[in-house]
């Protein structure tokens, strides 16, 4: 392994296989996560526990996080911003807020160091598979430092422009991801109304004009089969889509169709589907019952 070691923070679903291909990779990793059994499979591989994000700060010049939100984030970097100086390189990972990242990487400059936000797409599987893509805001010089462990990580790397804006692409994403669920799932009740299968429904949209990673993976693996289960929270996905709506508002925008997705998301926060995965939401579009809800 190589000498100087890397911090990581948030050994999670997604954390853990990222952390994990670093190590492949030949990195000496000290970890910390909020609970230290999440981190169990990591420590089993050869990295070491440290019991604070401050503590992985002292060992760690280039400390990647990927924690639940901003608000975890702001807690971390706060918690390690008394020891940060200017060899000190921090990667958020998260998928989190624009404007708490730029806010926090206020924090971090005038301590000398610096900060990126890295947030990824392709969810567990990807993180498993190392093949996540990875939409980096910061300074080239910066993006350049940590590409070689990004690479680890994932296999299409972008660099997208200023701290944030790495982010702000991570909700973009992800609310056209959570329309085109939303539209597909209308889309496949009308069919199912008229007659038709919906997998037979699927399976030609998925090679014509109409198809999406909705009919390209998200039904044909996590909904059709009825397992709902794409390894992403709904909780997670109403975060994200309510930070595009923030976002939006920013930058002066109404989003009409985004916004419809955002509202089928947030009436299913208000029920039952709250706890679940976010492919669910077609349960309350009127995917089951044969298209009756």
């Amino acid at each position: 392994m190589t000498s100087e070691p890397i911090g990581f923070i948030g050994t999670g679903r997604m954390g853990t296989p990222m952390a994990g291909h670093l190590l492949t990779g030949g990195r000496t990793l000290v970890v910390h996560d909020a609970r230290r059994e999440a981190a169990a499979p990591l420590l089993d591989q050869g990295a070491q526990w440290m019991d604070s994000p401050i503590d992985v700060a002292r060992r760690a010049k280039t400390v990647i996080t990927i924690v639940p939100a901003s608000r975890e984030v702001e807690a971390v970097v706060g918690a390690m911003l008394p020891v940060l100086g200017p060899d000190h390189l921090l990667v958020d990972m998260t998928s989190a807020d624009p404007s708490s990242t730029r806010r926090l990487a206020k924090e971090v400059e005038a301590r000398g160091a610096r900060m990126i936000d890295a947030p990824v797409s392709g969810g567990v599987g990807g993180a498993q598979r190392a093949t996540l893509a990875i939409m980096v805001g910061g300074a080239a010089a910066d993006f350049e430092r940590a590409r070689p462990l990004l690479a680890l990580m994932g296999k299409n790397i972008f660099h997208v422009g200023g701290v944030g804006t790495g982010h702000a692409m991570k909700i973009v994403n992800n609310v056209l991801s959570a329309s085109c669920l939303t539209a597909t799932a209308e889309a496949i009740v009308v069919a199912m109304r008229a007659g038709i299968d919906p997998k037979r429904a699927v399976d030609i949209i998925a090679v014509s004009s109409g198809r999406s990673d909705a009919t390209l993976r998200k039904f044909p693996e996590f909904i059709l089969p009825g397992g709902f289960n794409s390894g992403f929270a709904m909780a997670l996905m109403d975060k994200d889509l309510r930070g595009f709506a923030k976002l939006a508002e920013e930058v002066g925008y109404e989003p009409r169709v985004t916004g419809a997705a955002i509202r089928w998301f947030r009436d299913a926060m208000a029920g039952t589907l709250a706890s679940g995965d976010h492919v669910e939401v077609v349960k309350l579009i009127g995917y089951l019952e044969g298209g009756h809800s």
